[in-house]
């Protein structure tokens, strides 16, 4: 039942409204299973009841207007037990309840499977028939994987409204989505990828068929890889039969099958596009001809390889276009390189349809003050043209809003500006407490790919430069001379303060457009200082460029990234002992001053338990609580099904934050906080509460955190500190402080939040 599984899943994901999309299930599963009935219930949360939504089979008078409530019924009896309900004869359970609006009188075997999203159940799905049997195992697994699809559906659907209201426009509600950066942004909806259909393709004549065999080819490479990813990264997500189905699109993309028959196209005179749209149309008629359901729904997979050829055609460089006015960008999965190649002015909000709240697109959003929504369950490609509103503190997003919504926001925006100008106003004076504490406030740089580098005046350094973007932004690995030229304008800019720099740190969810690394668990697998080791001959340019930087310029540290062992730390510090002993030689160097201190950063769980050894090997330490979560509490961060157990307050994670900042005072350690935490109202209390006083953050952030510095008493921190550790949940901690926060009458610098 793949093909059909597939179909279906992919009408109901492209339907325009809610009941269209349900409509287009019921009759699809009927068909499909050869049943007599499907319907969906959906859970109206306010009266506890489950609402008969769509049918085909019971009484259409009955839509909206049959209701079981939770726990009645046998479907009432499905959303309880959270768990399909298989009955030869529904009318002998005891739990059976009759509802006679809906006429189901013929109808004897039962089939329901709940709709369950985020541990939500949302609603039921089932199928009924007239005869008294029992579904088998393949039908009951074909409902309940239609059912988890379904959920992605439905979970972005304010049910109370569409309930009340059945016939409202699509636009009128807000769509929920996963707030990953806080903010409010009002613009155009901007699509980042080219969604041009086949059927638009021009057929014409060229005479440079070399040249569009070489377009071809670029374009078969980009879709196999990207194919070979996707079979990857859902390998583990999917039923084996399911993720299978990349394999067939390989198969496709084989010189035996679809690329040989466009080569040839090609070969015959035709541009690219039109002999793409040629070959696909011809298989797809032939697949939609044949009698074969399954060898029919083979059209589909036709026309989404078709497709991701001509986007892959289209991503060339001639294609891409940057906005001239300020946009929120959409994608189907925003990546490092769409921040840093549109201009910071023009990027109002970022919309992605995959990722998770600490993706780090998610990340970068929040670094730069950027207002976001992740994990989208919706086709993003209806946006396009549309005026969007996007709430970062809700997580909601309007779309189309009517006068009284905008009015609403862009009095909310005038609210949000008067708060920016009230904690800007005191942005260069010290981080100094009600007590007379200091705190040393850096900033974390390096996300845009600007010429120009933004000093923040209130900024007492750079806590963390990533040097990833130059990078990110070019077609090969950057020389020596032009890593040095970068490095030493950013050295120069920050004369007089110190620059930290983190040597490279891609893999991961950081991909390098021309040394792609495809594994099957990135953030396990080979990034940071695990590839620069593997490669010394990129570790030694990228420490040169570093070192010829501040010998000129005077004002640099190191960072090692990613650090597990101590061999990794050792064999890295060789390296660069190495690699200044060259520079110095080369320079001619007479005196040569001091080197440049190096440190790591904290984010592996396995360092926690080296943290004496550490403190003699290196000059400082940095924590870096964004993967040091992650990996404490095995959430993968850019997966939307376990976003929420991603918890910086975890008592796990605060408890960890305590050993190392205990071990650093052990030991006389410098030690910093770099983690999106710092940037957080109630996360900055968190960590000072716990002693940090190094904290380096998103420039976007630095003058709200030392407005809230200047208005607290870091002795009254100190003293939450131990029931802090003793809390046993995250919101318990996170309450705690924020409660702090209100007794200081701060907390209007927090508007909403998780916990």
């Amino acid at each position: 039942m793949l093909g059909e599984l597939r179909a279906i899943v992919e009408q109901v994901s492209n339907a325009d409204t809610l009941d269209s999309a349900l409509a287009i299930l019921v009759e699809k599963i009927r068909l499909t299973m050869h049943t007599d009935c499907c319907s969906v219930y959906v859970m109206d949360s306010q009266q506890q009841n489950l609402v008969l939504r769509a049918t085909h089979g019971l009484a259409s008078e009955a839509v909206g207007k049959a209701m079981m409530p939770l726990g009645e019924g046998v479907v009432g009896q499905v959303a309880v037990r959270e768990e399909p309900i298989n009955l030869a004869d529904a009318r002998l359970n005891p739990h059976f309840k009759y509802l006679p609006e809906t006429a189901e009188d013929g109808f004897f075997s039962f089939l329901g499977t709940p709709i369950t999203h985020q541990r939500k159940v949302l609603g039921v799905l089932v199928v009924q028939q007239s005869e008294t049997r029992s579904f088998d195992q393949s039908e009951e697994s074909f409902l309940v994987t239609l059912a988890a699809h379904l959920a992605g559906v439905l979970a972005n659907t304010d049910f109370q409204t569409v309930l009340q209201e059945p016939t409202k426009h699509k636009w009128t509600e807000a769509i929920k989505a996963g707030s990953s950066s806080s903010g409010i942004a009002i613009a155009k909806a901007w699509i980042n990828r080219s969604t041009g259909a086949l059927e638009q393709q021009a057929v014409e004549k060229a005479e440079d068929s070399e040249h569009q065999i070489q377009r071809f080819d670029v374009a078969l490479e980009i879709t196999r890889e990207e194919f070979h990813s996707l079979a990857i990264k859902l390998s583990e997500q999917l039923p084996k039969d399911v993720a299978s189905i990349f394999d067939v699109y390989q198969h496709m993309l084989a010189d035996a099958s679809l690329a040989g028959d466009i080569r040839r196209k090609i070969s015959e005179g035709y541009q690219v596009e039109g002999a793409l749209r040629l070959v696909i149309e011809h298989y797809v008629q032939q697949f939609e001809e044949m009698n074969d359901p399954y060898l029919k729904e083979r059209a589909v997979d036709v026309k989404d390889v078709g497709l991701r050829l001509l986007h892959a055609l289209e991503l060339g460089p001639s294609a891409e276009i940057i906005p001239s006015e300020p946009v929120i960008v959409v994608a189907e999965e925003v990546t490092a390189t769409m921040f840093a190649k549109i201009p910071r002015k023009f990027l109002a909000g970022v919309i992605s349809q995959r990722g998770a709240a600490n993706s780090h697109a998610a990340i970068l959003a929040r670094a730069m003050g950027i207002p976001a929504l992740m994990g989208l369950s919706f086709n993003v490609n209806k946006l396009r043209g549309c005026e969007l509103i996007l709430d970062g503190y809700s997580g909601e997003l309007f779309v189309e809003p009517d006068k009284i919504v905008r009015d609403e926001y862009i009095a909310l925006l005038a609210q949000e500006s008067e708060l920016n100008s009230l904690v800007q106003q005191d942005l260069d004076k010290p981080a100094v407490s009600i007590d007379g504490e200091n705190v040393e406030m850096l900033i974390n740089a390096g996300l845009s790919a600007d010429s120009d580098i933004a000093i923040n005046a209130g900024a007492d350094g750079v806590g963390l430069y990533r040097t990833e973007v130059p990078f990110l932004m070019q077609d090969r690995f950057p020389s020596e001379d032009e890593q040095y030229t970068r490095y030493r304008d950013i050295l120069n800019s920050y004369r007089g303060k110190e620059v930290c720099m983190r040597t490279l740190d891609v893999g991961g969810d950081k991909q390098l457009p021309y040394f792609p690394i495809v594994e099957e668990n990135p953030f396990l697998g080979w990034r940071g200082i695990r590839l620069t080791l593997d490669h010394p001959e990129i570790f030694l340019v990228q420490a040169r460029a570093m070192y010829r930087s501040a010998i000129e310029c005077g004002n640099l540290c190191i960072m090692l990234p990613m650090i597990s062992c101590l061999n990794e730390v050792d064999e890295a510090s060789r390296l660069l002992e190495q690699a200044w002993a060259e520079v110095v030689d080369e320079l001619d160097l007479t005196e040569p001053p001091e080197r440049p201190k190096h440190g790591v950063m904290l984010e592996v769980p396995s360092v926690l338990f080296l943290l004496p050894e550490l403190a003699q090997r290196v000059d400082f330490w940095s924590v870096g609580s964004n993967d040091l979560t992650q990996y404490l509490l095995a959430v993968d961060r850019n997966n939307t099904r376990v976003a929420e157990l991603f918890d910086t307050f975890h008592p796990s994670v605060v408890r960890a934050l305590n050993q190392i900042i205990e071990q650093a005072n052990l030991h006389n350690t410098p030690v910093s906080f770099c983690g999106e935490l710092a940037g957080e109202p109630v996360g900055a209390l968190l960590v000072l509460a716990l002693g940090y006083r190094r904290l380096s953050m998103s420039s976007f952030n630095l003058a709200k955190i030392k407005y809230i510095i200047r208005h607290v008493n870091l002795s009254e921190l100190a003293a939450l500190r131990e029931q802090i550790l003793q809390s046993q949940s995250g919101s318990a901690i996170y309450s705690l402080l924020y409660e702090y926060l209100q007794q200081q009458n701060l907390s209007q610098l927090v508007r909403v939040s998780k916990h």
